[in-house]
């Protein structure tokens, strides 16, 4: 008895570990979403969005040009806007990929912004929603690590 005792309770320690382990997993994705997408998808959309008018004021210059070659400024922007539209189409595949739920979730409190330039605060989204609090944060934690994991299992295969 004294011996089954002893391996259930390392099995119930071991549960326990896992969770924690699940957890802290879960809060790091979430950070890295946070962080790395989240932060910077207003930047992106406005530099996608941008028409830069190409200047056509010829200048002239006694210093040499970089060993890399040419690029005006045109091709600058025009990289630029490419390469931010490729990013927020990217961004915008994997969410519609999560469940409605989540979706709305991310879109109105990360997504949209109010008139000020601030998230949209947590307790308008879940009333605006008709979830409670409780469930809404669940779901906003769940949300974030879906799309955490989405990101990076396809970033991983780029790679």
């Amino acid at each position: 008895m004294q011996l089954s005792f002893e391996l259930y309770s390392d099995k119930i320690q071991s549960e326990s570990d896992m969770k924690k382990l699940e957890e802290q997993e879960m809060e790091c994705v979430i950070e890295y979403v946070l962080g790395e997408w989240i932060r910077k998808y207003f930047r992106m959309k406005l530099i996608a969005n941008t028409t830069k008018i190409p200047s056509i004021t010829s200048s002239y210059s006694d210093m040499p040009f970089h060993s890399n070659g040419f690029h005006s400024s045109t091709e600058s922007t025009a990289l630029k806007t490419l390469t931010a539209e490729e990013w927020l189409h990217f961004f915008h595949e994997r969410l519609i990929k999560l469940p409605e739920m989540h979706q709305e979730i991310i879109e109105k409190k990360y997504l949209k912004r109010r008139y000020d330039g601030k998230y949209t605060p947590d307790d308008l989204v879940y009333q605006e929603m008709h979830l409670g609090r409780t469930v809404y944060y669940q779901k906003k934690k769940e949300a974030l690590y879906w799309l955490g994991l989405a990101l990076l299992s396809r970033m991983k295969k780029i790679e």
